[in-house]
């Protein structure tokens, strides 16, 4: 005998037995006890069949996260922001390990000075490079902002700064950056900038070392309108041989 037979036998024997009165009071417990089964009977299916949740973690508020990061790099405070990639802070002075931004009276020097105190607020954290001093001796560190991003990558994307091409874990990432940033005209530095990227500077104007070019073809083409082998004001052919910069890619 099933559930619906025997709950249909009880009902009869009930109506028999307790008559009219009984038969109602019957019937409400009967649909009572069907309604309380068919909730067991959801709830057990249910369990079988959780639906999938994503694990990817929901983005928060506040800028994303730079390629270059570091949560955990020594936090010290910022006392000034000297320009685009110097700062003085509780620790002395540092000087931006992988970047160049643009010298006082520079095209771009004001807004990469603004960029940095932006980007700087009231803490950063450093990480160290190969070398831990520059020849003004001071402190030479990547520089990130209190949540970890790298103030150097931002500079670079920005359009503010230049990347470093001689040394460092995170040369390479930032040469391409940079690269990146001048193929889409970012910021001062490139907004108005030629398809002949070296002539942004001028052969005849201020003194620029390897530094200053991205690519060897860079400096080589600078390097040949500043001069030629044998006539080379600005020493970038440190060797002699007719070719400037080879350190660069």
């Amino acid at each position: 005998m099933n559930l619906h037979q025997s709950l249909s036998t009880d009902h009869a024997s009930a109506h028999q037995e307790l008559g009219p009165l009984g038969s109602t009071l019957w019937r409400m417990r009967l649909t009572t006890a069907i309604t309380v089964l068919v909730v067991l009977l959801a709830v057990a299916c249910s369990s079988g069949n959780t639906s999938a949740t994503s694990s990817k973690p929901a983005i928060g508020p506040g800028p994303p996260q730079t390629e270059i990061n570091c949560p955990d790099c020594l936090l010290v405070g910022v006392n000034r922001v000297i320009d685009g990639d110097t700062i003085d802070t509780s620790i002395g002075r540092v000087r931006f390990y992988g970047v160049d931004t643009p010298e006082r009276a520079e095209v771009c020097f004001s807004e990469a000075t603004t960029a940095t105190e932006r980007l700087a607020g009231s803490h950063v954290r450093l990480e160290d490079g190969p070398r831990l001093t520059d020849s003004f001796d001071r402190r030479l560190a990547y520089v990130y902002d209190a949540t970890g991003n790298s103030i150097d990558v931002q500079l670079v994307v920005g359009g503010y700064a230049r990347a470093w091409t001689q040394d460092g874990q995170h040369r390479d990432v930032l040469i391409g950056l940079e690269q990146s940033a001048r193929e889409s005209r970012a910021g001062c530095l490139w907004v108005a900038a030629s398809d002949d990227d070296f002539q942004e500077f001028d052969p005849a104007g201020p003194d620029r070392d390897c530094s200053d070019f991205i690519t060897q073809t860079e400096a080589q083409k600078f390097y040949e309108a500043a001069g030629r082998p044998g006539e080379d004001p600005h020493r970038l052919d440190g060797d002699e041989d007719g070719m400037a910069c080879e350190s660069l890619p």
